[in-house]
């Protein structure tokens, strides 16, 4: 690494002016907490020749980042003349901010830390490990248990082309981390300030709602940029906010990284107001001559008062007419082929379930080989696409960016065949990636599988998920991707891919979701109707597989489809009013299990289910109707006879909480009377068994009716003695109720 002074040096002999470095203790005056370089040249101007002026940003770029990564605008200008504002003005690596008032310059950079394990080398970023970036060491080659698989050195031929082109040679380590951090989100966990938190009255949580369980850090948003004495927090160390950022080095100045991450956040709004008034300038530029001619995009520009500089504010106030929108969810309603909002609609409209699309120009455009690069993506060993050179990692094609676009989950839309399966893997010592919970590859199964997985990142994508496979514990963060056995300390890596859907097999589940949509809804002329499925049908392969995840031993005697339009139709519109309650997004739908007595089948075939059928029985979970995930736990609750009656039901789960016996209706979110849960569960990290309290939520969809291969050994009795409840007591409760 050239070191500041000799870089310095070379800068004075250029411009044939003298470079004085000054090494100074300068935390009271500049509020810098800790030693720094301060670098002074005299004011006169210098040549103004492009190598000086690259050389000079240089030598800017690495002061800021020396300097926690910005400056005061007016420090820069008083000691380096107004010529540097000018100089800066062109520069992509350092850019002029006003957070609160405060006109600053701060550091920012493309340049990016690969992710990619065995990556080749093509990904023009940098091979470098984050935890030696961050603090300049690693656990992983501390411990002596493993090493770790990524680069500690700088000076790698590929990182020193990388740094070099970029100009970022002459970069130490700590100042290259400062520059990174507030460029790069990915390097820090993905949490930001709480804006309800800034905003309330309450002492301990402001406006936030969620208290401690918040996922945003309840910080000062003012404190970051200026002076402040409010009662808020003004630290980064509470309970609440390291929480958050575990993981990371606690001497990082998070201060100024949060803080320099907002003032670019705020850059790029205003650069992106002016880019979208020069944009409907170009498209209207021959209705006025009072507009300004021509379309190239204008940078803001650097003031004395580190203002931008906004001469077409008449077009900025309508930078939001005539620009696409961003599309990014597939629309299943076309898929099925209904929908009625055609070129209003807010989703992409695309016959297949996905597609994979590049940034370009600011704006996204359909990549070539779509299906191709989705094989090769929903295989887990793949890290790159076989065709248009798209990194899985690092989501990019080249220097451009890349996303992927589908349809919703399958868990919040379990209604629709073409929603996207999530499937989640693990790799073994030999490089082999096994699927969750499968029997295959000489592994013992564990017992979670990807529909659990899935369930739980839904929820927080920040969670740690604890499971078991046979005699061993193990871990899995979702924040870092990596399964660790909590007894060796040993780490796997693990993938989440969706389930590959060719063409061909699109257009045939587009045919069964229209089909079946029509089988539920056409039932004018009758108020019910069971419909038989035939065993070769895909139907009933799908109830059946459900069924057998848990029950072996069981012949299936017939499985129905309900079709009760009066109920179909309340449940899609307690569907919609709960999407509506939620903002707008999706809300949690599950397909479970309901065992009954037989003597009820024709009840709720007719009128749904009703927990007030359980009279005065207590309940563990709350006065509801219970659901389960397992078949065989709702096998306990079917009658002892020799044929059994199960439901498949549609169950709006939506958000819900830990139930308790005396619950009628889910608790309020907030302890007030407006925001309540939709729903209460056993175990809110794992949840076997839903509770909810009004019909409406729910759906049965099938009746399968099933009888024991050897039923004169098989009772409700000794069953309960083979599967063990999760509380004998409370399911005794539940047992005395039938579970309407």
């Amino acid at each position: 690494m050239t070191s500041w002074g000799r870089q310095s040096c070379s800068y004075s002999a250029l411009v044939d002016t003298i470079g004085i470095t000054i090494r100074s203790r300068l935390g009271l005056s500049f509020g810098f907490r800790s030693p720094v370089t301060i670098i002074f040249f005299p004011t006169t101007t210098p040549s103004d020749t492009p190598e000086s002026s690259d050389i000079m940003e240089s030598e800017i770029l690495k002061f800021i980042c020396a300097n926690q990564g910005a400056v005061d605008t007016d420090f820069l200008e008083r000691n380096l003349g107004s010529s540097v504002l000018e100089i800066l003005s062109s520069s992509d690596k350092c850019l002029p901010c006003c957070p609160f008032g405060q006109p600053k310059v701060v550091a920012r950079t493309k340049v990016r830390v690969c992710r990619t394990r065995d990556c080749p080398g093509s990904c023009q970023a940098l091979h470098l490990c984050k935890n030696f970036l961050l603090s300049g060491s690693c656990q992983f080659n501390l411990n002596g248990r493993r090493r770790c698989v990524f680069s500690h050195e700088l000076d790698l031929d590929h990182n020193e082309a990388i740094l070099k082109e970029h100009e970022l040679e002459h970069l130490s380590r700590t100042e290259l981390c400062t520059l990174l951090l507030q460029s790069d989100n990915r390097l820090l966990p993905q949490v930001s300030l709480c804006h309800d938190y800034n905003t309330g009255d309450d002492v301990v949580f402001g406006g936030c709602k969620e208290g401690f369980a918040c996922k945003r850090l309840h910080v000062c948003e003012k404190f970051l940029n200026t002076s402040c004495n409010c009662s808020r927090n003004h630290s980064f160390r509470t309970p609440q906010t390291s929480n958050l950022l575990q993981g990371v080095p606690h001497d990082l100045a998070f201060k100024s990284i949060y803080a320099n991450i907002q003032a670019l956040k705020y850059y790029d709004i205003q650069s992106n107001k002016a880019k979208s008034g020069n944009q409907q300038l170009q498209v209207n530029k021959g209705n006025t001559n009072r507009r300004r001619r021509g379309g190239r995009v204008k940078k803001p520009s650097f003031t004395t008062n580190g203002l931008e500089d906004n001469t077409d504010a008449e077009c900025q106030q309508q930078n939001t007419k005539g620009l696409p929108i961003d599309k990014s969810e597939i629309c299943m309603a076309f898929i099925k082929g209904d929908c009625k909002n055609l070129e209003r609609c807010v989703r992409a409209h695309d016959r297949m379930p996905y597609r994979w699309e590049v940034k370009k120009s600011g704006q996204w455009f359909p990549l070539p080989n779509n299906e191709e690069i989705e094989r090769d993506f929903c295989d887990p060993k793949m890290t790159y696409s076989s065709s248009s050179t798209v990194s899985f990692d690092e989501m990019t094609c080249g220097i451009h960016e890349v996303r992927r676009i589908s349809t919703c989950n399958s868990l919040l839309e379990p209604d629709f065949s073409l929603a996207t399966e999530w499937l989640w893997y693990w790799e073994d010592e030999r490089g082999k990636w096994n699927l969750y919970a499968s029997p295959d590859g000489g592994h013992n199964p564990a017992d979670v599988d990807s529909s659990v997985l899935e369930r739980r990142f839904l929820s927080d994508a920040d969670d740690v998920v604890n499971f078991n496979a046979h005699s061993q514990k193990y871990c899995l963060r979702f924040k870092d991707m990596l399964q660790t056995n909590i007894t060796y300390g040993t780490t796997k890596a693990v993938r989440r891919r969706p389930r590959f859907v060719s063409a061909r097999d699109a257009k045939k589940a587009s045919f069964r979701s229209r089909e079946r949509e029509i089988q539920r809804s056409d039932c004018s002329s009758l108020l019910l109707q069971r419909v038989p499925l035939v065993s070769s049908s895909d139907e009933y392969k799908e109830v059946e597989a459900l069924f057998r995840k848990t029950m072996r031993g069981f012949d299936i005697s017939k499985i129905e489809r309900i079709q009760n339009k009066a109920l179909w139709e309340v449940f899609q519109l307690q569907k919609a009013q709960m999407k509506n309650k939620n903002g707008g997004l999706p809300v949690l739908e599950l397909k479970l299990f309901h065992g009954t007595d037989n003597q009820h089948v024709d009840t709720i075939c007719h009128s749904n289910l009703d927990w007030r059928l359980c009279g005065s029985h207590g309940t563990a979970y709350g006065k509801g109707s219970y659901f389960a995930v397992d078949a065989q736990y709702s096998h306990h609750y079917t009658s002892d006879s020799d044929v059994r009656s199960m439901f498949v039901v549609r169950l709006l789960v939506g958000k819900y909480t830990t139930g308790s016996p005396e619950y009628r209706r889910p608790p309020s979110k907030d302890g007030g009377d407006i925001n309540f849960y939709d729903s209460c569960v056993d175990n809110v990290r794992q949840p076997s068994i839903y509770v909810v309290f009004d019909k409406p939520q729910i759906y049965p969809e099938y009746l399968l009716q099933y009888r024991d291969n050897n039923f004169t050994s098989f009772s409700t009795a000794t069953a309960s003695s083979t599967f063990s409840q999760p509380n004998q007591t409370k399911a005794s409760e539940e047992k005395s109720c039938i579970l309407s």
